[in-house]
């Protein structure tokens, strides 16, 4: 009863004293959110080399898998699951930008094996029609 007495006394001062809180747990989502973006790129980068093409949902639960283990028990508490997946979502947009706009990192995804052979031009389409490889991917290194 003492308790409802002071709060109702005091109504004001609890007031700005909660606002107060309720700014600070703002800031401190927002400054960690940059932070956390930076490392759900790294991460969906690395979902992206790992699992590849055409697995969304398994990246999606990696990448959700990952960031939980890595970010801090307070930030836990800040960040709901829905929250996590947006900015994953949003990770995602901006890396996928990223791998159109870079070739080192589209390189990092997807390897490519370069193997040189020394094949005359009709070996070489010989060896691409046994290997049904796309036109262009097998050429003369003359032509190269």
């Amino acid at each position: 009863m003492n308790i409802i007495q002071f709060l109702f006394a005091n109504w004001d001062s609890v007031l700005v004293v909660l606002a107060f809180l309720a700014l600070i747990v703002v800031l401190v989502k927002r400054g960690e959110t940059k932070v956390l973006n930076k490392v759900l790129f790294g991460l969906v980068t690395q979902a992206e080399k790992q699992f590849g093409g055409g697995t969304g949902k398994l990246k999606l639960a990696a990448v959700s898998d990952w960031i939980y283990q890595r970010i801090p028990a307070v930030l836990k508490l800040l960040f709901s699951e829905k929250d996590i997946e947006n900015m994953i979502e949003t990770a995602l947009a901006e890396a996928k930008k990223a791998w159109g706009n870079n070739e080192n990192i589209a390189a990092y995804i997807e390897p490519t094996t370069e193997i040189v052979v020394t094949a005359s031009p009709p070996e070489v389409e010989a060896i691409a029609a046994e290997l049904k490889a796309e036109p262009g991917t097998i050429v003369p290194m003359n032509e190269k």
